[in-house]
């Protein structure tokens, strides 16, 4: 589970000028900074209607000395942008009405059911409260860092229906 008060980034599509099938995986990836050798992203895709009621579709989670290997962990030495890949969402297959829209957020994981992560550059588990340390984070956007969110579009049916 992935707590819903902790602070995050939210972005929002305009609403979607017809009714539109996404039928795939999500796959978002962010420029990043942090001041600390790591930290844990949660990123969560919801659909939103017209009425504006939201839907979580999927989320991936990251941990920040993962962003090079799922098996080789590497802590964060600089504070300058790096990228980050957030690829492991489930599949999703859903029609979403004309108006809707998508939201994206981005935060810490910051749950019960989740290893706590105190920003150190050593073994997660071995790390006690005492020692947690703030990390800032910093997304960018930009030219140099283009961050981009990718959306499985389904394609949508024929004129024939089939």
């Amino acid at each position: 589970m992935l707590s819903s008060s902790a602070p995050k980034l939210v972005y929002h599509t305009g609403p979607l000028e017809q009714a539109t099938t996404i039928s795939g995986f999500f796959r978002f990836s962010a420029w990043i900074s942090i001041d600390q050798p790591d930290t844990d992203f949660a990123v969560r895709i919801y659909a939103l209607d017209p009425a504006g009621s939201s839907l979580l579709l999927t989320f991936d989670t990251l941990r920040a000395r993962y962003r090079l290997s799922p098996r080789f962990p590497v802590a964060v030495a600089s504070r300058e942008p790096q990228l980050y890949k957030f690829d492991a969402f489930n599949f999703v297959a859903r029609q979403l009405r004309k108006g809707s829209r998508l939201r994206l957020t981005l935060g810490p994981i910051d749950s019960a059911d989740s290893e706590k992560n105190y920003g150190g550059p050593g073994a997660v588990a071995d790390e006690p409260g005492k020692d947690a340390r703030v990390v800032r984070v910093r997304v960018f956007h930009d030219a140099a860092h283009p961050s981009s969110l990718y959306v499985p579009i389904g394609r949508p049916a024929s004129a024939s229906g089939a």
